[in-house]
């Protein structure tokens, strides 16, 4: 392994004799600063990255001149970058800072064929511009606040080399719609310090299909909830009760359903104090399910009573 490990230290030095480039160095500096929550203008440096083509351009070139000639001389090194490359699309992260990051982005080419049946809105915001190859994108405007069905305007937008483009993320995203050869673009990304839930909706009539939790956390928290519950772990029933008592909304509310299906007592009785604190955000909904359940099953009215004895 030796050979490799060589290899591989050659690549991690190209990576930071480029990222040590003085206007490099000031680009990731002030991504630290965007990542803690600064606005973008009061990040110069970063901000003209992402207007000025020919910046943008000599930011990526170095990045090529310098790594390219060490992944020659040592074909088994691996890229020292995060990347990924799916469904017609490539992305590669160059950096990362707190809740921002600089990616590199390639979309291969690919014609107007089959239109995408869903938007997603995430609470972030995207700035990006055009390094190479032309495209058509689809921008997606929703113009109200309802989280249950929104009011969607789709304008197409064709895109070169040398524009740029801002998008705020729980009101304005994209989808590629057509690209001739390729097309490279250079991406600043930000996820909100708390984000809302993602949502995703139908772009035939703007009604809600999916919404999830913006926080990773709270996304892995969820994926073990549901985990458990398919498991059938009702020795996790307690502690999913606990969990109901604090955290969003969305995560809480997780909880409260993987519980009742793994221990209706314990599982209804974090329900029924949810819904007898009217402020608790989710006393209304805990309320209705409440009645729902009890509709359904009356013995449960009977049981709450033992809960709360008079």
């Amino acid at each position: 392994m030796i050979p490799q490990r060589i290899a591989q230290t050659a690549l991690e030095q190209a990576k930071t004799d480029w990222r040590q480039i003085d206007e490099n160095s000031q680009i990731f500096d002030e991504l630290s600063r965007f990542g803690r929550g600064d606005d973008l203008v009061d990040c110069p440096a970063l901000q003209k990255e992402f207007i000025d083509p020919e910046r943008a351009a000599r930011f990526v070139r170095g990045l090529v001149d310098s790594l390219l000639p060490k992944m020659t001389e040592h074909p088994l090194g691996q890229i020292p970058f995060r990347h990924q490359h799916s469904g017609g699309m490539a992305i590669m992260q160059l950096a990362a800072a707190g809740e921002a990051a600089i990616s590199l982005v390639m979309y291969e080419r690919r014609g107007s064929g089959a239109k995408p049946q869903t938007i997603c809105f995430t609470d972030s915001e995207r700035h990006e511009i055009a390094l190479a190859g032309t495209g058509t994108l689809q921008i997606a405007r929703r113009q109200n606040a309802s989280t249950e069905r929104a009011k969607l305007r789709i304008q197409p937008m064709e895109i070169k080399a040398g524009q740029s483009l801002s998008l705020r993320g729980m009101f304005e995203t994209k989808f590629t719609d057509r690209v001739e050869s390729r097309l490279v673009i250079l991406r600043l990304s930000r996820t909100a310090l708390a984000p809302q839930p993602s949502l995703e909706f139908r772009l035939s009539d703007g009604s809600l299909i999916h919404q999830a939790s913006g926080d990773k956390r709270d996304s892995g928290h969820e994926m073990l909830l549901s985990l458990l519950g398919r498991m059938g772990r009702k020795d996790a029933a307690p502690v999913m009760a606990e969990m109901v008592r604090e955290g969003s909304d969305h995560l809480r509310w997780q909880a409260i359903r993987e519980c009742l299906a793994l221990d209706t007592a314990i599982g209804f009785a974090a329900l029924c104090e949810i819904a007898q604190d009217p402020e608790d955000s989710l006393s209304a909904i805990a309320g209705t399910l409440r009645a729902q359940l009890i509709e359904a099953h009356p013995q449960l009215a009977v049981w709450e009573e033992s809960l709360c004895p008079v």
